[in-house]
C-alpha cells in the first residue's frame, strides 16, 4: 500500500515539516532533560572520590566498574532514544522512552526521572509489535495508547512521527512512512543497524523463544541477516535468564571473509563487539589446528567453468552426499570399528605406589578396556572418544585402588605414561584429514555403517573434479571439510576452545544458511547449547546448493531444542530494493517456483536501466556514470566469475572508469565503485548495482543453477539497477 503522507502542509520546507508536530517543543524539552540527566550520571561515575569502598582494592574495582558504565552510556548521549510509548497500566498512564541502551535516572526517580528502556527488553518489544495489549509481570492488563518515532541525532530532535495514536483513530501509517524514509538513504560500506525500524514480522522472528533453534527464511533484502544479529544481542539481555548468552561465548558464521568483515561492523552498534565473526572454513581449520591448510572449492570452480552438464551434475550429487547428515553416522561407525580393532590384544598393568600402603597393581584386561570403550561410544561425549576414554580408565583406577582425594593426584601421575602409551596405540594414527580421506577412498569402510547403498558408495568413490587442479600445498576441499570435522568431533571433541578444554557455544548464528550442509548443522548442534542456534537463509539464493540442504526439513531433523525441534519462520517482505528492482528479481526467482509470494515495500524508484549490443566495457562505464549522476556513490559491478572481474577492471580504465576489484576473500569492501563476482557479492548491498554479461550465454536459461546466479546478481541494488550485455540481454531481464 502507498506510504501515508505526513500530516503537515505540502508547502512547508523539509525542516518545517520535521518540527511541525504539535508536541515537538515538549519532546525537545524532554530530550534536553534526558541528555542532562545522562551527563550528570556520567559525572557521578567518573568521580573516583565517590566510588570508595572498604579498602583500596574494593575502591579501585568500584571505580573501574563505574568508569566502564560511564563509557558505555557516553556512546548513547548523541541519541538517548528513538521512540516512545504511552501506556496505561492499572488505571495509570505513563510514557516510556525506548533506546538502544537502558538508562535509569537515579537522581530524577522512577516517576519523574528521564528513564530509558532498552529495545531488547520485554517492555521495549512493545514498540515494534502490532498488539495493543500485554500482561505486565506484576499482573493486570497493559494497554498501548500511543507509539511514537523520534528521530534524534547529535543530541538534537529532528522529527516526531506518531505510528499509532488511539486519540487520532489508531494506526497513522507512520511506521511505513518512517521505513520508506530510512530505505531511501544511501548505502554504507557496512550492514545496517535496524533497531529503530524493526517491522512487526522481523521483531517476532528476532524474539522467537530462546532455547529453540530458529531458521529464518527470507528473500533477498528481507533483513534476515541483521535480524539474526539483533537476535544475538537480544539473547544477551539479562531477561533471557538461563538462556542468556555471553558475547565471547557466541559465534557468527558467514559464507566468506568479505561478507564477514562487512557484516561485523554492525555488532559494536548493538553493544556486542566481542562476538567472533568468521567463516565455517576458518572455524573448522582452527579447531583442527591446521590454520595453514588451504581450503578450496573445486566443485564451485567446476560449476562456474565447465560446460559439461553431466560432469557438473555428478560433482553436484557427490558434494550433496558428502554433506548428508547420515555421514556423521558413517564416520562414527568407521571410527568405532577402527578403535575396537586397534584395542585387540591390548591390556594395561601398572604398579602404583601409595604412601603408607603396600604396593598396588592396577590392571585392565582387553575385555575390560573393550567394555569401557563401548561405554564411551554410548555416551557420545563432547570432549571426544580419546579424552573420554582416558577419563574413564582414570576413574576406574581411582575407584579400584580406593585412594583418598589427596592420593589421587599421585596415582594419576604414575598412571599417565602407560595410559598415554595405550591411547597412542589405539588412537594415534587417526587424524581428521587422513582418516576422512581414508574413509572416502575405501568402499569397505563406507559400507560398515550400512547406511549407504552401492550406488551412493560408488558416487563417493568417483572423482568428477579430476580436471580441476589441486593446490601444491596442503589443502582440503570445502565439500570434504565437514567429514574431517566429524572425525575431529568424535575423536578429539568439538566446541568452543577455552584454553585446552572445549565448551559448548552459548549461541551460534549462521548467515546464508542455505549454503551449509546438514552434516555441518549436525556438528554445530553438538558444539552449541541445545536449542541455541539461529540460521538465516533463502533457498532461492542457494548458489552453493551442492553443499546446502534441499529443504529446511533436512536441517530441522538434526537440530534438537529444549523446547522442541527447530522452527522455520518466514519473512514475507523484502525491504532492500525499490519496487522496480524487486519485481525484476521476483520474475527471475519465479522460474524455480519459490519466490512468487515475496512482497516488496511500495517504494518507487528509477526504472531498471538496460545497456546492450555494444562494447561491453564501454557499456559498463556508461552505466557507472549514469548511476553516479543519479547520486549513488557505492556502486557494484557484478560479474559471474572472478576472472571476468579482473579482466573488466583493467578494460574499464580505457573508459575513464576506476572500479576496485574484489576477487578473493582477502579483499574488503570499503565503499565506492567495486567490481566483484556474484559468489562474493551475495549478502552485500549497494546503492546501485550493474549486472555485467546479463545474457543467456553467461547465465544459461535452461539451468536452474544459472538462474539462481542471475537472481542473486540482480538483487544486490537498493535504489538503481543496470543490466549490461555486449549482445542481447537475457530473456528474463530484457
Amino acid at each position: 500500500m502507498p506510504a501515508a503522507q505526513p500530516p503537515s502542509p505540502a508547502n512547508l520546507t523539509p525542516s518545517d515539516k520535521a518540527s511541525s508536530h504539535p508536541e515537538f517543543p515538549l519532546e525537545q524539552q524532554r530530550l534536553a532533560g534526558t541528555v542532562a540527566a545522562m551527563l550528570h550520571q556520567i559525572d557521578v561515575w567518573e568521580d573516583r572520590q565517590r566510588n570508595v569502598g572498604a579498602d583500596l582494592e574494593t575502591s579501585v574495582t568500584m571505580a573501574d566498574i563505574a568508569e566502564e558504565h560511564a563509557a558505555m552510556l557516553s556512546v548513547h548521549l548523541s541519541q538517548p532514544y528513538f521512540g516512545s510509548l504511552r501506556v496505561r497500566v492499572g488505571g495509570r498512564e505513563q510514557t516510556l522512552y525506548v533506546g538502544k541502551h537502558a538508562f535509569l535516572d537515579v537522581k530524577g526517580g522512577a516517576k519523574e526521572g528521564h528513564n530509558v528502556v532498552s529495545w531488547d527488553s520485554e517492555v521495549g518489544s512493545l514498540f515494534y509489535t502490532q498488539s495493543l495489549n500485554w500482561t505486565p509481570r506484576r499482573g493486570g492488563l497493559g494497554t498501548i495508547r500511543r507509539r511514537r518515532q523520534l528521530d534524534v541525532a547529535a543530541k538534537q530532535l529532528l522529527r516526531v512521527t506518531d505510528l499509532y495514536d488511539d486519540e487520532a483513530g489508531g494506526d497513522t501509517g507512520g511506521r511505513e512512512e518512517v521505513l520508506i524514509r530510512r530505505l531511501r538513504e544511501q548505502s554504507t560500506a557496512g550492514m545496517r543497524d535496524v533497531v529503530e525500524t524493526l517491522q512487526p514480522e522481523q521483531n517476532e522472528a528476532m524474539r522467537a523463544p530462546a532455547g529453540t533453534p530458529i531458521i529464518i527464511q527470507g528473500a533477498a533484502g528481507s533483513g534476515k541477516t541483521t535480524i539474526g544479529f539483533h537476535r544475538l544481542a537480544w539473547m544477551m539481555n539479562a531477561e533471557r535468564r538461563e538462556h542468556r548468552a555471553r558475547p565471547e561465548a557466541c559465534m557468527v558464521l558467514m559464507p566468506n571473509k568479505v561478507l564477514a568483515a562487512y557484516a561485523a561492523r554492525v555488532l559494536p552498534d548493538l553493544g556486542i563487539p566481542a562476538v567472533p565473526v568468521t567463516t565455517p572454513e576458518a572455524w573448522a581449520v582452527g579447531l583442527l589446528g591446521l590454520e595453514k591448510l588451504e581450503v578450496t572449492d573445486r566443485t564451485l570452480t567446476l560449476l562456474l567453468t565447465d560446460h559439461d552438464n553431466a560432469r557438473r551434475a555428478l560433482a553436484w550429487r557427490r558434494a550433496k552426499l558428502l554433506g548428508d547428515a547420515r555421514m556423521l553416522d558413517v564416520v562414527r561407525a568407521h571410527i568405532q570399528a577402527k578403535f575396537l580393532t586397534a584395542l585387540q590384544g591390548q591390556r594395561l598393568q601398572e604398579q602404583i605406589e601409595v604412601p603408607g600402603r603396600d604396593a598396588l597393581t592396577f590392571s585392565q584386561t582387553e575385555q575390560e578396556l573393550h567394555a569401557l570403550l563401548l561405554d564411551v561410544f554410548a555416551a557420545d561425549p563432547l570432549s571426544g572418544y580419546r579424552a573420554a576414554f582416558r577419563a574413564a580408565v582414570e576413574a576406574e583406577a581411582l575407584a579400584r585402588l580406593n585412594v583418598s582425594e589427596a592420593q589421587s593426584v599421585s596415582v594419576l601421575r604414575q598412571l599417565s605414561v602407560p595410559l598415554t602409551s595405550l591411547l597412542g596405540r589405539v588412537f594415534a594414527s587417526t587424524t581428521p584429514v587422513t582418516e576422512a580421506r581414508r574413509l572416502l577412498g575405501s568402499a569397505e569402510a563406507l559400507s560398515v555403517s550400512g547406511l549407504l547403498n552401492d550406488r551412493e558408495i560408488r558416487l563417493l568413490l568417483a572423482d568428477p573434479l579430476q580436471s580441476i587442479p589441486n593446490p601444491r600445498r596442503a589443502h582440503a576441499d570445502v565439500t570434504e571439510l565437514p567429514v574431517m570435522l566429524a572425525v575431529q568431533a568424535l575423536t578429539g571433541g568439538i566446541g568452543r576452545q577455552v584454553g585446552r578444554t572445549l565448551e559448548p557455544f552459548d549461541h551460534v548464528v549462521l548467515d546464508e544458511a542455505q549454503d551449509y550442509s546438514p552434516l555441518l548443522y549436525a556438528l554445530l548442534a553438538r558444539a552449541t547449547r541445545e536449542g541455541h542456534l539461529t540460521a538465516l537463509g533463502d533457498l532461492n539464493q542457494g548458489m552453493h546448493g551442492y553443499k546446502g540442504p534441499s529443504n529446511w526439513e533436512a536441517v530441522q531433523a538434526v537440530l534438537p531444542g529444549s523446547a522442541g525441534s527447530a522452527r522455520v519462520l518466514t519473512l514475507s517482505r523484502t525491504y532492500r530494493s525499490t519496487r522496480q528492482i524487486t519485481e525484476l528479481g521476483a520474475r527471475i526467482a519465479s522460474t524455480y517456483n519459490r519466490a512468487a509470494d515475496v512482497v516488496g515495500v511500495d517504494r518507487d524508484g528509477a526504472e531498471v536501466q538496460r545497456y546492450s549490443n555494444g562494447v561491453e566495457a564501454a557499456l559498463i562505464a556508461r552505466a557507472v556514470k549514469d548511476a553516479q549522476a543519479a547520486g549513488h556513490e557505492n556502486v557494484a559491478i557484478v560479474t559471474r566469475r572472478a576472472a571476468d572481474a579482473d579482466r573488466l577492471s583493467t578494460e574499464l580504465h580505457d573508459h575513464d572508469t576506476d572500479a576496485q576489484p574484489i576477487t578473493t576473500q582477502e579483499h574488503r569492501y570499503r565503499g565506492g565503485v567495486v567490481i566483484l563476482p556474484v559468489n562474493l557479492a551475495k549478502g552485500l548491498e549497494f546503492s546501485a548495482a550493474i549486472v555485467a554479461n546479463a545474457d543467456a550465454d553467461t547465465y544459461d536459461e535452461s539451468t536452474e543453477y544459472e538462474r539462481r546466479l542471475l537472481y542473486v546478481s540482480a538483487s544486490r541494488a537498493l535504489h538503481w539497477l543496470g543490466l549490461v550485455s555486449a549482445g542481447d540481454l537475457h530473456p528474463l531481464v530484457g
